[in-house]
């Protein structure tokens, strides 16, 4: 007959001091990354299934149904890719992966970070203007054009309507000018409230890994600037 089991020193089994799924946080230290990394398999299944039901319904869908969709697909897209910015940020902290500088030429990069964040600063009125000094910088030709995307997303969405926003390449530092900021809702300077975001935490780490840094400050006439430090040539 089996013993019964009764409360008492000798019945107690000591739970292990750590698992190992415990160990592999406490190792890696970031659950960020672990989110980031469980989430990328739901979010692919949403924008398959997406493009599938565009693809089935055609000409079908009324113009409501049509733009309802191409709205969830667009909010995948941009779950997806902070997703992707929260799993390079915990590679990166835990030098999983490494910054790789080469010579990026200038004018073709400045040109690819206008024209992706262009359509969202013609819908918000934001007029953009760049200038270079240098031909070539130095960074990593993933992580330097997707950090300096965050930073002009963030000043876009910072912009008043109607306003301007600079961009200039000068003695190893880029410089993102928003001429005219719109009111925040928070009770937080521009430059504390720019900085409270995902993208924002994703081009600190990725900068950093190339040797550079980000800040934002305020200009004497109240306009919010983003500077960046680049990696030496």
């Amino acid at each position: 007959m089996a013993a019964s089991l009764r409360p008492g020193a000798a019945n107690i089994v000591p739970l292990p001091r750590m698992t190992r799924s415990g160990e592999m946080c406490a190792v890696r230290g970031d659950l960020a990354g672990l989110l980031a990394h469980d989430l990328k398999t739901p979010l692919a299944a949403i924008s398959m299934n997406l493009d599938f039901v565009l693809d089935e319904i055609g000409g079908q869908a009324s113009e409501a149904m049509r733009g309802a969709l191409e709205d969830c697909r667009a909010a995948n897209a941009r779950a997806v890719r902070i997703v992707g910015d929260m799993l390079d940020v915990s590679r990166l902290t835990s030098g999983e992966r490494k910054a790789v500088l080469v010579d990026i030429d200038t004018s073709a990069f400045l040109g690819g970070l206008v024209r992706a964040v262009a359509p969202e600063a013609a819908s918000r009125g934001v007029r953009m203007v760049w200038n270079s000094d240098e031909d070539v910088v130095r960074g990593d030709p993933d992580l330097l054009p997707r950090a300096l995307e965050r930073l002009l997303e963030r000043a876009v969405r910072h912009a008043r309507s109607g306003g301007a926003i600079e961009i200039t390449v000068r003695s190893g530092m880029v410089t993102i000018r928003v001429n005219s900021v719109a009111g925040n809702e928070n009770d937080a300077s521009p430059p504390e409230a720019a900085m409270r975001a995902l993208g924002m935490h994703f081009a600190e780490a990725a900068l950093r890994a190339q040797g550079g840094a980000v800040w934002t400050e305020s200009d004497r006439d109240g306009a919010l600037v983003f500077r960046t430090a680049l990696a030496a040539r």
